[in-house]
């Protein structure tokens, strides 16, 4: 009771400074979602959509992007900002489509190679379906992984430095909601707006 009154009578800077003591022991508060769902299997079967952004050579590209990833394969839909088709892309076993707007059509044996041909920048299909995981594609090289200061993850692996943050968990995975990469004058921005795991 004694304690009491005498809180009540202290100024307010005893009372801060009591408070500031009293929160000095306390252990550091862990963060909530593990980077990149790890650990855990890797995930084989997604969805995404959001906003993409790419600069390079003083150009640019900006609008929506879809993404459907499964094990056989990927489709992407480039799509401009108020939702016309630009170009679709398919990648399976026999290697990657890309159909542009005017209906033309396009192949390669990867991604890369195909998007900057025909749209003037790479988007590294292929690896990116690991990395927005926080994870090395396989048989990409030499890699690094490290976090970052503000609580993201950043990868480098076969010329590219990849960077996730802003992370929410979905049907048990942790997954990025911003993603950037970077290679050689190229950066790709993805802002997701939406994961599924799965099927739809």
């Amino acid at each position: 009771m004694r304690f009491v009154v005498a809180l009540r009578r202290a100024s307010p800077q005893v009372l801060l400074l009591a408070l500031l003591a009293g929160c000095a022991g306390l252990p550091p508060t862990a963060p909530v979602l593990a980077p990149a769902g790890l650990p855990g299997k890797v995930l084989t079967v997604f969805n995404m959509n959001g906003r993409i952004g790419a600069r390079y050579d003083g150009k640019g590209f900006y609008g929506n992007v879809r993404w459907r990833h499964d094990a056989a394969g990927d489709e992407v839909w480039l799509l401009s900002p108020l939702g016309q088709a630009v170009a679709q892309l398919t990648r399976d076993a026999g290697g990657v489509d890309l159909l542009t707007s005017d209906q033309r059509r396009f192949h390669a044996a990867d991604a890369e190679t195909l998007t900057e041909d025909v749209l003037g920048w790479r988007l590294p299909l292929q690896g990116l379906a690991y990395w927005v995981q926080g994870r090395p594609a396989p048989g990409g090289g030499a890699e690094a992984r490290e976090a970052t200061a503000d609580g993201g993850v950043r990868l480098r692996q076969a010329g590219w430095t990849i960077e996730l943050d802003k992370f929410s968990v979905v049907d048990g995975a942790s997954l990025p909601g911003s993603v950037s990469l970077r290679r050689d004058g190229l950066e790709v921005k993805l802002a997701v707006e939406r994961w599924q795991v799965g099927r739809e």
